[in-house]
């Protein structure tokens, strides 16, 4: 597995009317292998552009990223993304949209099916191969479109919001899934939320993000994944520890938002 270095990033966009908004601003970090970093913030600090810089689908106006040796200058297998709404294939079954990426890469059948059948067991669908994706929940989509990343054996799993749409039960389950995915497979998987309860859960790392332009303004290093995945979920969002960085995090965010609406009502 792969360190990852970011350092210097901006980024700017201009505007078709003229104009720029600039979205990151010096953005410098280490990721070392393995870790899993929750990416927290108000609306508009530049979490998915940060995101989608690192995943290749953008490029920096300036700085660098790297992972390991390889400096990123395009999307590539070595890093796998999960989109909130999964932008899977409808009209593929669900072991094709997960067997996709290896059949792109030339891989025959005998190669490919056994690791189908092993990451539809890894996901908790097993039997559900030959499903169409219509038939399947929001939550079950999501399965789907994990184990498509996990097909390609990717250094790093990016996710954008991937649990943002679904209800709170089938969040929590998912909650669990990705943290036992991260523990089962040693990934670095970098995540963007904007649940303060599910960025401490879940992120052994957690950067809490501020706008205009967007930056790292807090970091907290975190026991409460590594803790979940032993403890009870719930017990641990309750315990006082757990309780306090998160009020901590909500003040420090709703002080960020009220900043904001000042400065645009004037």
């Amino acid at each position: 597995m792969k360190p990852l270095s970011v350092r210097n990033v901006d980024m700017v966009y201009e505007l078709p009317k003229g104009g720029s908004v600039h979205a990151l601003s010096d953005i410098s970090f280490e990721l070392d292998a393995g870790r899993m970093l929750t990416l927290l913030g108000p609306s508009g600090c530049g979490k998915t552009t940060l995101l989608n810089i690192i995943a290749g689908f953008l490029g920096a106006t300036s700085g660098e990223v790297y992972l390991g040796d390889d400096q990123i200058t395009g999307p590539s297998r070595e890093r796998g993304m999960v989109f909130q709404q999964g932008a899977l294939f409808e009209w593929l079954s669900v072991a094709k949209n997960i067997s996709f990426g290896p059949r792109m890469a030339g891989q025959k059948p005998a190669q490919y099916r056994p690791e189908v059948t092993r990451l539809l067991d890894v996901v908790g669908l097993s039997g559900f191969g030959d499903k169409q994706i219509y038939e399947l929940s929001g939550g079950m989509q999501q399965r789907v479109a994990l184990a498509r990343c996990l097909a390609n054996d990717p250094e790093m799993m990016l996710m954008d919001e991937p649990l943002g749409a679904l209800d709170a039960l089938t969040r929590e389950k998912m909650q669990g899934l990705i943290l036992n995915l991260w523990n089962d497979t040693g990934k670095s998987i970098i995540m963007v939320t904007h649940s303060v309860e599910e960025a401490l859960l879940l992120g052994d790392t957690v950067f809490v993000m501020a706008p205009r332009p967007g930056r790292i303004e807090k970091v907290y290093e975190l026991p409460f994944a590594k803790r979940a995945l032993t403890e009870d979920t719930r017990e641990l969002k309750s315990s006082p520890e757990f309780q306090e960085i998160k009020e901590e995090i909500l003040a420090f965010i709703w002080e960020m938002e009220e900043e904001i609406m000042g400065r645009e009502a004037s």
